[in-house]
């Protein structure tokens, strides 16, 4: 589905200039993220969090001539392009990352941000790691993405609220993902993060008290997102599938 840059600007807060740019951008051609597709960004959630996340970025200080410029918006497409190659089972986590790894090693302007994320995703197993992860290792699966900020140079924005600004919008996309697909994940035996925020309902109550969490963190940098966010999980909330959970 079209996603306008009235919308994302009017409804979700984004800047008007990060918005045009993405909603404008052609598909890049041979990316396997975008295979099949017509449309750069759509309402879908893995596409819809590319400008939101370059919004958050511009908000904690980094200029629009770096986030918009031609070989930081590539080098991201390139990151999506091997994530979809893992996610097609074309390639194994670990040859993915070597990717991801390969792709900044030349740019590379963070270094310790850089050797963070290379402990984090191999030695640590993606489990937290000083401001890297979410208790749900589930939640973390889309992290490799973080090696584009390696291509900052200190002073290019402050990284540390760009990351936390990061674990409050993409985990709380893939966990509202999660609940609505709860019963369904679990009759085919898929994996469901769920299940990481305790047993039954009370698992379902912890995952949505973690998004208001993350959604009040969200206002605080971008009230429209936020509220956006909260919106949404409240219509969630109100239907019987939900109601079914949490009661």
């Amino acid at each position: 589905m079209f996603t306008s840059k009235k919308f994302l600007s009017d409804e979700m807060g984004v800047d008007p200039e990060i918005a045009a740019f993405f909603v404008d951008r052609k598909v890049p051609s041979g990316n396997l993220y975008w295979k099949g597709r017509l449309l750069y960004v759509s309402k879908g959630t893995g596409f819809l969090f590319i400008p939101l996340f370059f919004d958050l970025q511009y908000r904690s200080g980094v200029p629009k001539a770096i986030l918009l410029s031609e070989p930081y918006v590539s080098l991201m497409e390139d990151i999506l392009d091997s994530a979809a190659s893992y996610e097609r089972e074309q390639q194994d986590f670990g040859s993915h990352l070597a990717k991801c790894m390969e792709l900044v090693a030349g740019r590379t302007a963070n270094r310790d941000l850089y050797q963070d994320l290379s402990f984090y995703f191999g030695e640590n197993g993606l489990r937290p790691y000083k401001m890297l992860g979410t208790p749900s290792m589930a939640l973390n699966r889309g992290d490799t993405l973080l090696f584009l900020l390696c291509c900052l140079r200190p002073g290019d924005g402050r990284i540390g609220d760009i990351i936390r600004d990061w674990y409050a919008l993409v985990p709380s996309f893939l966990l509202m993902d999660d609940v609505m697909d709860l019963e369904e994940d679990a009759a085919n035996g898929e994996e469901n993060s769920i299940g990481d925020f305790g047993e039954g309902r009370e698992a379902v109550r912890n995952a949505i008290a973690y998004l208001h969490e993350n959604f009040a963190r969200l206002r605080s940098v971008n009230g429209k997102l936020g509220a956006y966010f909260e919106d949404s999980l409240q219509e969630k909330l109100e239907t019987p599938y939900l109601q079914f959970l949490i009661k």
